[in-house]
């Protein structure tokens, strides 16, 4: 039997440079995509690293307080680490409350050049104030 010419098909299964461009431009969406996120990710996981490490060091500077002689009131400001200029400086603020030897304390800590900060407050009572036994 013979096969007529009129059932052979056009194409034997190769794509037309419409259907390749079509699935380029499609991967390249996707990827652009994945690569956003994959940085977007990565900027977060930095700045939830760094708002960990700065609540550290507050909750750290605030043991030191109450371990040791409560400091006079007033703001106190400076770096963490006087060797590293734009790592984490802080913000030290005591004040005297209405009640008699109890003092609220808030550090902060500040990073980003000052940008991003986290705050921590406690109240302390003073150690061997009048009124105290």
């Amino acid at each position: 039997m013979a096969t007529s010419k009129r059932y052979r098909f056009r194409s034997q299964g190769g794509l037309t440079l419409l259907e390749v461009l079509v699935a380029t431009a499609i991967a390249s969406i996707v990827l652009v995509s994945f690569l956003t996120l994959v940085l977007s990710s990565l900027d977060l996981e930095e700045n939830a690293r760094r708002l960990t490490e700065a609540t550290m060091i507050a909750d750290d500077k605030l043991k030191e307080i109450e371990r040791g002689e409560l400091p006079d009131p007033g703001v106190v400001e400076g770096l963490i680490d006087e060797k590293d200029p734009n790592g984490y400086a802080f913000r030290r603020t005591i004040s005297e409350t209405m009640i008699e030897n109890v003092y609220l304390i808030e550090y902060e800590i500040l990073w980003n050049k000052k940008r991003n900060s986290v705050s921590l407050i406690t109240y302390m009572l003073k150690k061997g104030g009048e009124g105290t036994r």
